[in-house]
């Protein structure tokens, strides 16, 4: 007898552990956001495919046909495209993310990560920029590169020459501590003061330190014109030397001279990528590019600061010297482009008037004539008042669409978070991401919807070792961007730089809603992204 109660004891046990496990399987999952009927571009590059996607708190749970669930939100995106939040890696974002900190010009794009401390320069000290950012919070993720030319000011100065070895032990202890902070990589610019002052020796030694921690080197390098293959391998050369990813900045063939001749950029750049040298580009999808003027000079008249630069410039014969410069590397066109309307103020804190206006512009204005020779003065007029941001229209369309195909490719504004309405940015910080879907994807059918996707969310993460971000996967960080695919297109313009692109409906970043039906939410669930090497280290 009591051996039939135990065993009967023993089989109503079971009844009851599969009874409990069938409603458990039964019964609804509960997710904190759930974006339904989508059409799923997931960044890998493969197809577009049908689908639910579920978020559980930060975290992407489930991609699929989600069956019975439970959720605190849930929207309906039919007819719409559900796609990663697009990783833009070369901004200067970083000069503007404690003043505007929904980044909405960005977050406006699909954007939801920004790499900042491009072209050698960086906040310093990192670690301030950090805790303050951490602090006050912020919409969008954001990471840092360490920046040579800042570095080298802070330790040389205006120099020209090479560093002294305490010099250099000093600049790498700098790097190292900006590395240990959570830099991302060492950038430099070597077409701007004081970068260009360096040789490739000292590149090549001071990005070490950044190799140490897994860091890319990103490169805006010497000259993107008639010399841009020489230039390229020595950004190659650094890689090489160092073990370490390269990332070649805003890629273009910026010199009338060598407009369509592609293969100065790939074949150097392929070649390397097959010995094994991982090697990416970025990319902005506009013909125009925006910097101050300072390249536009003779790097020499600069070295010793400002006040030098000035008392050169009151010497006839350097004048002289200077002016003949401008007019040769800035307003002189072999193809008969009129370089006084091709050249226009973005901004000038000196002089407001300007902003908006051509070189022709403001000559007439002025009641010059606006010849190259009146051009230069105005020039170095405006660097001897404290300069100016310019934009200068020097690429060829057809040179953009066939990078724009290649696979290393990225895509980078080289933009910076905007006040809305202040000044005449490029409207690359308005508008590059839907441009590249707009312009490059629907109406030249450069490349298809899902390598465009691919170049803005897993390339980028792949590049950037940026964990469990770029693509729709369950596990991963829950950064997605949904869209109308033919309605999503950038409505910025060089006269009217301030306007936003139309056509997406939401934005999430960590798993929060941050953009939606219009709206920017006030809340900053972005996170600073650090190296994890450095972070390893500290934990060990």
């Amino acid at each position: 007898m009591e051996k039939k109660s135990f065993k009967g004891a023993i089989i109503s046990a079971i009844s009851l552990f599969f009874i409990l496990f069938s409603l458990n399987c039964s019964s609804p999952k509960t997710y904190s956001l759930v974006i339904k009927n989508g059409l799923i571009i997931d960044g890998s590059g493969r197809k577009a495919f049908s689908a639910d996607l579920a978020i559980r708190g930060e975290k992407i749970a489930k991609i699929g046909r989600l069956g019975k669930f439970k959720a605190d939100q849930v929207i309906d995106a039919r007819g719409l495209i559900v796609s990663p939040g697009f990783i833009d890696v070369h901004t200067h974002g970083d000069r503007g993310l404690l003043r505007v900190s929904t980044a909405d010009n960005y977050l406006r794009q699909g954007v939801t990560t920004i790499i900042g401390g491009n072209c050698g320069s960086h906040p310093f000290p990192l670690k301030e920029l950090f805790d303050q950012l951490e602090k006050t919070g912020i919409a969008i993720n954001f990471g840092c590169l360490v920046g040579h030319n800042t570095i080298r000011e802070k330790v040389m100065g205006l120099k020209m020459g090479e560093p002294t070895p305490k010099e250099m032990a000093e600049m790498k202890q700098l790097i190292d501590q900006e590395m240990r902070a959570g830099g991302l990589g060492f950038s430099t610019g070597l077409s701007y003061l004081p970068g260009t002052y360096s040789k490739t020796q000292e590149i090549i030694e001071l990005a070490q330190v950044a190799a140490k921690y897994g860091g890319i080197y990103a490169t805006h390098l010497r000259d993107q014109g008639q010399k841009i293959t020489e230039a390229i391998e020595e950004a190659l050369e650094v890689g090489r030397r160092n073990q370490m990813k390269v990332q070649i900045s805003h890629i273009k063939l910026a010199d009338e001279a060598v407009w369509n001749q592609i293969e100065r950029i790939s074949e150097p750049i392929e070649k390397a990528r097959k010995r094994g040298l991982k090697v990416y580009c970025d990319l902005y999808p506009y013909t125009a590019t925006s910097s101050g003027f300072t390249s536009s000079f003779p790097s020499w008249v600069f070295e010793g600061g400002v006040e030098k630069f000035v008392n050169r410039l009151n010497d006839p014969e350097i004048y002289r010297q200077v002016k003949n410069y401008i007019i040769e590397r800035r307003l002189t066109s072999a193809r008969g482009i009129n370089r006084c309307q091709a050249i226009l103020i973005a901004r000038s804190r000196t002089r407001p008037e300007y902003e908006g206006k051509t070189l022709e512009e403001i000559l007439k204005m002025k009641g010059l004539e606006p010849t190259a020779e009146a051009a230069a003065d105005l020039i170095i007029e405006i660097e001897k008042e404290g300069g100016a941001q310019g934009i200068f229209f020097q690429m060829d369309e057809a040179d953009v669409a066939k990078l724009m195909k290649l696979p290393y490719i990225m895509i980078g504004s080289d933009g910076e978070i905007q006040v809305f309405g202040r000044g005449f940015p490029h409207p690359r910080s308005y508008g590059t991401f839907p441009r590249v879907i707009a312009h490059y994807v629907h109406e030249k059918k450069t490349i298809s919807l899902e390598e465009a996707i691919r170049k803005m969310t897993s390339l980028p993460a792949e590049a950037f070792n940026l964990k469990k971000r770029g693509l729709l996967k369950p596990g991963y960080l829950a950064d997605v961007v949904v869209f109308n695919s033919e309605e999503f297109k950038d409505e910025a313009t060089y006269p009217e730089p301030h306007r936003y692109p139309s056509g997406l409906h939401l934005v999430v970043v960590n798993g929060q809603i941050v953009f939606h039906q219009g709206e920017v939410k006030p809340i900053l669930p972005g996170k600073v992204l650090k190296n994890q090497a450095a972070i390893s280290r500290k934990e060990n």
